[in-house]
């Protein structure tokens, strides 16, 4: 793979999607700290 010749429109939406998963994860490790009444 040529990673030279990535559109940035590919990156923009790679982050997007990264920031997303980034969030359900915290909201998720979240949940579970609530449910398990680590906090």
């Amino acid at each position: 793979m040529e990673q030279d010749n990535i559109p940035t429109q590919d990156s923009d939406q790679v982050e997007a999607i990264e920031a997303v998963v980034t969030e359900e994860l915290l909201v998720e490790e979240i949940s579970i700290d609530g449910m398990c009444g680590v906090y």
